[in-house]
């Protein structure tokens, strides 16, 4: 064979090695790619919930887990109604809407970053399998936005499953607190909502007596009815600050606790309440709390007007209507206060100066 038909037999095979050596490392470029962060992310499913989807769902069902010691699970049923939310489920209630609305809003932020386990193998380790961790399901108009698990959290993200996709996933954005919530958390928890200065009478009756304190012009005036003596007089040492405390208290007042829907007013001791407020405002409406027995911790359970639901409210608040005479009179302290202050020592120069 001529010395050029083997130069370039030679090039024909250099060139078939070579094309068969670019191949196979381009073959393996894609697949250490696929490797990569940035080559698992392009595969991995896509959260990309605009504010659009979030104005339009119209159903959410959370579905919370048993988790032993740390509680039974539920069901909750949120829908909409108009611009406001109810809960459906457990209970037909008005719902807490700021609540809700912070959790949807947080849909937005969600993202997939990562797989952490392919296939259905790991649901249970990472809580994701069914019965499991938190079930959440967010419809519009009976299209699905997302269908979700959402398990552990570590320094990876929150662990989630997405339903038809095998795998467990890691999301970054979410809060768990704005969907982990009791039944309680979501329900609208508003008993009173009136500006303080709205108010122009208020009434207190309770073991120790009747409170009767009436404002004019700017002014509160104060009197008290003894329980035992059944006089009635201005009430000493009355200081109008303390009302305006009690007024804050109730101005805003929410239940910290809903009683069982099966509970009557008697198993709650309201029906025979051991104090009373009436809270009348400029326009004469009327605010009333009537006050019964302790609930959970030092709560006590009050039926409130307008409202349907028996619910318990915070000691802070009640206390105001369990309070005895010297709860709105000035303390020691404040009497001192309106003292003149002592004369000055002898010898010290006077701050004007010498009196002419």
């Amino acid at each position: 064979m001529k010395a050029e038909i083997k130069l370039y037999a030679a090039v024909g095979v250099l060139a078939v090695l070579g094309g068969a050596l670019f191949l196979t490392n381009k073959k393996q470029q894609e697949e250490a790619a696929s490797y990569t962060l940035s080559g698992q992310a392009a595969n991995l499913p896509k959260l990309d919930i605009k504010e659009d989807d979030t104005k339009a769902i119209d159903k959410i069902v959370l579905t919370k887990a048993a988790e032993g010691d740390a509680g039974a699970g539920h069901e909750v049923t949120l829908v909409k109604k108009g611009d406001d939310w109810r809960l459906s489920a457990p209970v037909d209630a008005a719902a807490n809407t700021s609540n809700v609305k912070s959790m949807l809003d947080n849909l937005k932020s969600l993202k997939v970053t990562e797989l952490i386990a392919a296939g259905s193998g790991s649901y249970d380790q990472y809580k994701v399998a069914d019965g499991k961790g938190l079930h959440a399901v967010f419809t519009k108009g009976g299209a699905t936005v997302l269908d979700a698990w959402f398990g552990e959290n570590g320094g990876r993200g929150q662990m989630a499953r997405l339903a038809g996709k095998d795998g467990v996933y890691a999301i970054k954005g979410y809060s768990s607190y704005l969907y982990d919530r009791d039944v309680k958390g979501w329900r609208d928890t508003t008993i009173f909502k009136f500006e303080d200065t709205a108010v122009n009478a208020v009434t207190v009756d309770n073991e120790h007596g009747n409170f009767a304190f009436a404002k004019s012009g700017d002014k509160w005036t104060a009197k008290f009815k003894d329980a035992k003596s059944g006089a009635t007089k201005d009430l000493e040492k009355f200081d109008d600050s303390k009302l305006k405390d009690m007024l804050r208290a109730y101005k805003g007042l929410n239940a910290d606790g809903f009683a069982d829907k099966e509970k009557k007013p008697a198993d709650l001791g309201l029906d025979k309440p051991v104090a009373t407020v009436v809270i009348t405002l400029n326009d004469g409406a009327k605010r009333e709390v009537k006050v019964g027995a302790t609930a959970e911790g030092s709560s006590r359970w009050v039926q409130a007007s307008g409202v349907s639901d028996l619910v318990s409210i915070s000691s802070w608040a009640a206390d105001w209507a369990l309070a005895e005479p010297k709860k709105f009179q000035k303390t020691d302290e404040a009497k001192k206060d309106d003292k003149a202050k002592p004369a000055m020592p002898p010898g010290m120069p006077h701050p004007m100066g010498a009196p002419g």
